[in-house]
């Protein structure tokens, strides 16, 4: 599985395709020059279960690491991931 990361303006996403449909994404916004609020994640019920939305967390974490950027999440999965690894 392949994860594209696409930007907008002021927000972003972190996305696996199949067959021209996504199947599964994490969403964020920018809320000011150097906080990202990570708010959406979802992946399709045929994958759940085989870490496909912790693949996506460490995409996004890839990505807040290697740009410098704090991360202050809405998306209750994002914030429990972070919190187990103390990054909140």
């Amino acid at each position: 599985m392949q994860i594209q990361h696409q930007q907008q303006v002021g927000q972003g996403v972190f996305v696996i395709e199949r067959d021209g449909a996504r199947i599964a994404e994490l969403a964020y916004r920018t809320l000011n020059q150097n906080t990202l609020d990570a708010y959406h994640t979802h992946v399709d019920p045929s994958l759940r279960g085989q870490g496909v939305a912790d693949k996506l967390y460490q995409a996004f974490i890839e990505f807040v690491d290697q740009n410098g950027y704090q991360v202050k999440p809405s998306c209750s999965y994002i914030e429990s991931k972070m919190r187990r690894e103390k990054r909140l």
